[in-house]
């Protein structure tokens, strides 16, 4: 009988408190504090970077998170729109896509960046749920390579981001890189979510 209740007791303090669609996306990738949900459904974006180095090279680590009001159907036909995110970003100064390379090409300049840059990224258009992997072919951060994830989520359009990179050091500080990729990753997607919906 003892048995029975301790095993009775454990199953439903295990299961007393089931894990959230949001926890079951993001995972082990991000455990997400009660605030920064909170954050999240109120429509602002969350980004953590990571700068270190080592030796002669230098890490980077990135992760966002959003939700889109939408549901992605409806999200996806502005966003997949990579050509026009120029339009509705101003440090995106110009931004082209070719399907035939799958090659996303973005001049940005801002005061938070060290010099204006010209970023070159192969990935497929997002135009519908699923995992969507890319990578930097040049540039200060080439090899950079990483991930962005879309799911629906209680009517609501998902997005998860994560990028890594190790390479020779650049001339920027840490911090520095730290600061602007995590401040751009925010400014962009808020704007972005705020111009598609």
């Amino acid at each position: 009988m003892k048995l029975f209740v301790i095993l009775s007791y454990f199953f439903l303090s295990t299961n007393a408190y089931p894990k959230s669609k949001l926890d079951l996306f993001t995972g082990d990738r991000w455990k997400l504090s009660k605030t920064q949900k909170k954050y999240l459904k109120k429509g602002e974006v969350l980004a953590v970077s990571n700068v270190e180095d080592f030796d002669s090279k230098q890490s980077f680590e990135l992760k966002a998170l959003a939700m889109h009001p939408k549901k992605c159907k409806r999200a996806l036909r502005k966003l997949s729109m990579l050509e026009n995110y120029e339009n509705w970003i101003d440090f995106i100064k110009k931004s082209t896509y070719s399907p035939d390379n799958k090659l996303f090409t973005i001049k940005a300049d801002h005061p938070l960046l060290p010099f204006p840059m010209i970023v070159h990224i192969i990935v497929d258009r997002p135009t519908k749920e699923g995992k969507y992997p890319f990578t930097f072919p040049t540039g200060m951060f080439r090899g950079l390579k990483g991930f962005f994830e879309i799911k629906e989520i209680d009517k609501k359009c998902t997005f998860f981001a994560s990028s890594n990179w190790v390479g020779p050091k650049t001339r920027i500080p840490n911090l520095v890189i730290e600061i602007f990729s995590e401040t751009l990753s925010k400014v962009g997607g808020k704007i972005l979510i705020r111009k598609t919906r």
